[in-house]
């Protein structure tokens, strides 16, 4: 990445929650009058106020205002995590709008791309054939997971004399094993290391 592109990248991104923004509301508003009209086409000519919102003019006409919801939430859902990551994954941004909202709808989706570049040149850019996985912009769930399966069981309670059953000291010990309390001075040196979220002043540089 050049270094304007470096310096624009955080408008960039700012452009781009703002629109999420506008689709949200778009989604809302429509949802409250959903059931009045057979097709987006229908809300748009039959309620002003959906009238301003482009996106709907851009999607296929015919379709119902209930799968374009459904279809919305689906296209977007993932771009508050995938804004948000210190690497911006710019083709499966437009690639799950363009599957969930395009599909078979070629000239809506190029007037769409047109209207985000105004903002975003690059949006639309290297979009695959194949919608991307909307998977998890951050991978710690899946690593919290991995661990977990691979921690250690418990140790089995061991063996009595046969006929007798384990007193109830030797199970606690076998199945909660004691400790060791970790000193102050250790807790001191494990927060002093723990770096601070890249989150902290993201996008915008640290106010001096």
């Amino acid at each position: 990445m050049t270094k304007e592109a470096a310096t624009q990248e955080p408008y960039e991104r700012r452009a781009l929650l703002l629109h999420l923004g506008d689709v949200l509301e778009t989604v809302f508003c429509l949802s409250q009058c959903a059931d009045d009209y057979a097709s987006i086409g229908d809300a748009v000519r039959g309620n002003d106020a959906l009238a301003s919102f482009t996106l709907l003019g851009f999607v296929d006409q015919r379709m119902t205002p209930r799968d374009f919801i459904r279809r919305a939430s689906g296209a977007f859902f993932i771009w508050p995590k995938a804004l948000l990551d210190e690497t911006l994954n710019r083709p499966m941004l437009a690639s799950t709008v363009k599957s969930d909202l395009f599909d078979d709808n070629a000239a809506g989706w190029r007037s769409y791309v047109e209207e985000r570049r105004a903002d975003v040149p690059w949006f639309g850019e290297d979009v695959p054939e194949v919608a991307e996985s909307a998977a998890p912009a951050h991978p710690a769930a899946h690593e919290s997971t991995a661990s977990s399966s691979s921690t250690p069981a418990p140790a089995s309670v061991p063996s009595t004399t046969p006929g007798s059953a384990p007193s109830a000291e030797a199970k606690t010990e076998a199945i909660a094993p004691k400790r060791k309390p970790v000193e102050p001075s250790v807790k001191k040196e494990v927060n002093a290391k723990t770096e601070p979220s890249r989150y902290a002043t993201w996008p915008w540089p640290e106010k001096k």
